[in-house]
């Protein structure tokens, strides 16, 4: 059916629905639980790539520091979009810290690899 076809009164009812409609078949607090653990991978990143930026001081290479803000800033807006649809699904955007060890560690990340890991 193409956009076209919608009638106003269908249209209306959807919008009425919001995120979770007749048709939606997935649990929507495990898509919550997934989209939160989405949204720390997201929030990780940024800050490894805000550390990266700190880093690149480099002579060698003026506009990495530029390029590293730049994927920060993408990173950051990812997490928001997760944010928004874990909001629509009536849901509260959270980090838990153990989410954030856990994808710490899984990249390999410790405190004693300081400047490479952002801590």
């Amino acid at each position: 059916m193409s956009p076209a076809s919608y009638t106003a009164e269908a249209i209306q009812h959807a919008i009425a629905q919001g995120a979770i409609t007749e048709a939606y078949k997935a649990d929507p607090q495990q898509m919550i639980d997934e989209l939160n653990r989405l949204r720390a991978t997201e929030v990780t990143s940024y800050l490894q790539y805000k550390q990266h930026a700190y880093m690149a001081v480099s002579l060698f290479a003026p506009g990495l520091k530029d390029d590293f803000e730049a994927h920060a800033t993408l990173e950051l807006q990812h997490a928001d979009l997760l944010a928004q649809r874990i909001q629509q699904l009536g849901g509260a955007p959270s980090i838990a810290r153990s989410i954030l060890r856990r994808r710490r560690r899984a990249w390999g990340c410790a405190p004693s690899k300081a400047p490479r890991c952002g801590r």
